[in-house]
């Protein structure tokens, strides 16, 4: 099996310089294959209200664009931002974001997705309203971030990611619309390194199965922070500094991202889908 064949499920998954470095190396190349566990940010966002969206659709084939093109943003977000997408979940994403691709600011990167993902869908759905017959003033997304060790293991033609982080992060995905939560474990990891740099506070979400559990609501809201690059990025040779607040661009690949200290502005806080 060739390098490039082996290799396919990473094609459209990570940045292009990534794909670079992992064609080069045997570190990258034994985390994403080996056996052991790895530890990593997990986040799954959610389009909260998504069955409502459908219904107010004026039709089907709107709506389905309204939601393909909108993942396909989520996509380039998390890969700008040093991030693996792992799938689309039909109504959101689910991304993984491994501390030996990432690198030690794993937490801030994720935290910086989610933040850009807000603001994606909020651009993307005022620009989009006459794709619709009635506009919600509550949709929005509900994301949920999770840390701790997973097992990246295969699947089908793919990778896949399998562990306690996913399942909490999916759970805390079931935030409010315009929320981003964080369970405990990728609490203590934000907090240590970038508490300076967010908003947090104290919340509660009910969990399937369980009873309603303690999580952080958290928004990123300073602009002078320097995130630590990944190593491999390093090496790489062209350096964009594209701002967190901009829309997702094809081929633009950035080194650095930055944050917008107007970025933590939110539309209201609206209610579970």
């Amino acid at each position: 099996m060739t390098k490039k064949q082996r290799f396919g499920f990473f094609f459209n998954r990570i940045r292009a310089d990534a794909l670079a470095a992992l064609f080069d190396s045997q570190e990258l190349q034994d985390g994403f294959h080996g056996t052991h566990e790895q530890h990593a940010f997990v986040m799954s966002v959610d389009i909260r209200g998504s069955t409502d969206l459908m219904l107010k659709a004026r039709t089907a084939e709107a709506f389905a664009l309204f939601i393909t093109t909108l993942c396909n943003d989520f996509q380039m977000i998390v890969k700008d931002c040093y991030g693996v997408f792992d799938k689309f979940t039909g109504d959101g994403i689910l991304a993984f974001f491994p501390e030996f691709f990432t690198g030690k600011d794993a937490g801030f990167f994720a935290v910086s997705a989610a933040h850009r993902c807000h603001m994606a869908f909020e651009k993307h759905y005022k620009a989009n309203r006459t794709s619709f017959k009635a506009i919600p003033t509550d949709a929005g997304l509900g994301i949920g971030i999770d840390y701790g060790p997973l097992r990246i293991i295969p699947v089908a033609d793919g990778l896949t990611v399998v562990g306690e982080p996913v399942v909490y992060a999916c759970r805390m995905g079931g935030a409010p619309a315009k929320k981003t939560f964080l369970n405990q474990m990728a609490y203590e990891q934000v907090n240590s390194r970038i508490a300076a740099h967010c908003s947090i506070n104290e919340a509660d979400t009910p969990f399937k199965h369980e009873s309603r559990m303690l999580c952080y609501d958290t928004i990123l809201r300073e602009q002078d922070y320097k995130p630590e690059l990944p190593a491999w990025a390093l090496n790489t040779s062209q350096h964009a500094t594209p701002d967190v607040a901009q829309e997702p661009k094809q081929n633009v690949q950035s080194n650095k991202p930055s944050v917008d200290g107007d970025r933590d502005k939110r539309v209201g806080v609206g209610e579970k889908g």
